[in-house]
C-alpha cells in the first residue's frame, strides 16, 4: 500500500464505531528507509470509568508505516484533519526526548495499543 497525507483509511474499528477513521496527516522518513506516519483518529472510542462509551478524535497518533499498515483496511478517500493535528505535530517534531511512534497496530482504542507496545517493548504479551 501506498500512504500519503490527506489520506483517509478505514480500519477493524470495534462493534459500533465503523464510522471511526485514520487520517493521514503528515508522513515523516528517517534515514531513507524508515517511515512514521503520523495520523488523527476520528470517532474513535473513549471508556468512561462507568463503562459507557462515546466517540472521541485522537488529533495525533504516530505509526511506523508497518503498524499503520498492520491497522487499515482499505483506503476511503480523503479528510480534513483536526485542528489541533498541526499543533500536535510541531510538539512531537521538536520534542527534546525524541520521535517516539507506536510500532503495534491500532485496533480502535489507545488504552489497548499502550498496553500492547508496553509489552512489546517488555517482550511480553499483552493479554
Amino acid at each position: 500500500m501506498q500512504f500519503a497525507a490527506g489520506q483517509c483509511w478505514t480500519y477493524r474499528a470495534p462493534e459500533g464505531f465503523e464510522a471511526s477513521r485514520l487520517l493521514i496527516g503528515a508522513i515523516a522518513s528517517f534515514d531513507g528507509d524508515r517511515n512514521i506516519v503520523c495520523a488523527a483518529v476520528t470517532n474513535a472510542p473513549r471508556r468512561h470509568a462507568d463503562g459507557h462509551f462515546e466517540p472521541m478524535t485522537i488529533p495525533f497518533l504516530p505509526m511506523t508505516d508497518a503498524a499503520f499498515h498492520a491497522s487499515v483496511v482499505a483506503l476511503e478517500g480523503t479528510a480534513d484533519l483536526p485542528a489541533s493535528f498541526g499543533e500536535k505535530l510541531e510538539a512531537w517534531s521538536t520534542d527534546p526526548k525524541g520521535l517516539t511512534a507506536f510500532t503495534v497496530p491500532f485496533d480502535g482504542f489507545l488504552d489497548h495499543m499502550i498496553a500492547q507496545q508496553m509489552a512489546e517493548i517488555a517482550g511480553q504479551s499483552a493479554a
